[in-house]
């Protein structure tokens, strides 16, 4: 790579937005937000905020940047193709329907293939559905997805967003940069596992540590020739499906980073100056509806605190406990302590063992 690109270079800068397309994974089955997402309703079209799903919210964020319509692409599993084509067929400019469930890098490679068939120079943000980004923070979303942007368009390489640590977050990988402050993006240095406790306290004093967003950029050629050099068998099975249909479910497993990412040698970071939320599990969903008034209010509580309720239509009394989740829907109750809400991903692990399915 010829050099970096600094903050000076990227102001004068301007982005070719023709050649520019958003893509929104919304794929994802949300299992850890159980009971409220379901497979008739995944957490991609949960209702967070402001009256509009996730999915609606981020699209309403790239449309500040995109060309046309046309430029933005939903990416989704067949499971999930009618909803998402039902909430939002007419804000996108195609839904991209993954020809099967072989994880994230098969999904990113296809829809890398798909999109540069229709433009040869198609450069690609792919941003995921289920964070929540305040509205208010919209503007300082488009100021850094364009820093990446034009930083792809102007390099071979690919640009990651990164999240500054707010906490010792054990749930997310880490990104280490190369500390250069005369930079507008860093180097990546490494990736790192999601960690213990212990470790992720230790990443909270550093300064070169960001959490890993799942949002990046490049050109679908960088994506695809990293797929060539470094997951080869993935490239080949994906190719031979769009060109002589082979089953797609031949495809290896295998997720983006560990596919390219942790393997690619020209790739940077740009640290974002917007708020970040991963909606991770039903205790982060419940919080965030409670900021935005949206839970139920109909509850007492009595020698009780920090209880986080959602049971519509009914009086909920709570003594002498604390620190727990309720969350109630036609055909289910769910308790749980807000500590061990990471946890409900084995409720759902059981219900697909035995007869429960139905309430999946």
């Amino acid at each position: 790579m010829d050099g970096i690109i600094t903050k000076d270079q990227l102001d004068k800068g301007t982005m070719k937005k023709e050649n520019v397309f958003f893509v929104i994974l919304a794929g994802g089955s949300g299992e850890r937000l159980w009971p409220l997402s379901k497979q008739k309703n995944p957490k991609q079209l949960l209702v967070v905020g402001k009256q509009k799903t996730l999915l609606e919210q981020a699209i309403d964020r790239v449309s500040l940047l995109a060309y046309s319509k046309d430029n933005i692409v939903v990416s989704t599993t067949q499971k999930f193709a009618q909803q998402v084509h039902k909430c939002v067929a007419h804000l996108a400019g195609d839904i991209l329907v993954e020809p099967g469930a072989r994880d994230t890098g098969p999904a990113i490679l296809y829809t890398c293939m798909r999109i540069q068939e229709k433009n040869p120079d198609a450069v690609l943000v792919f941003l995921p559905a289920d964070p929540y980004i305040p509205q208010e923070d919209n503007n300082k979303f488009s100021s850094c997805v364009q820093n990446v942007i034009m930083f792809a368009q102007q390099h071979d390489g690919i640009a990651l967003i990164g999240i500054e640590p707010t906490y010792a977050a054990t749930g997310y990988g880490y990104i280490e940069l190369d500390q250069d402050q005369n930079m507008h993006l860093h180097k990546v240095k490494r990736f790192h596992e999601k960690p213990t406790l212990d470790v992720a306290t230790y990443y909270l004093k550093l300064k070169n540590m960001l959490w890993n967003s799942g949002m990046f950029c490049g050109k679908a050629q960088i994506f695809i020739n990293e797929f060539k050099m470094h997951c080869p068998k993935v490239y080949q099975s994906v190719h031979d499906h769009i060109m002589n249909g082979s089953s797609f479910d031949a495809v290896e497993k295998v997720s983006v980073d560990y596919a390219i990412m942790e393997k690619c040698t020209r790739i940077w970071v740009q640290p974002a100056t917007f708020s970040w939320c991963d909606v991770g599990n039903i205790g982060v969903l419940l919080s965030l509806k409670k900021k935005h008034n949206t839970l139920a209010n109909n509850t007492i509580e009595i020698d009780a605190k920090n209880n986080l309720i959602d049971v519509p239509n009914k009086l909920v009394a709570l003594i002498g406990v604390d620190d727990l989740c309720v969350v109630q829907t036609e055909d289910t109750l769910l308790i749980t302590k807000r500590a061990e809400a990471t946890k409900v991903r084995s409720v759902v692990n059981r219900l697909k063992q035995g007869d429960y399915t139905d309430y999946l």
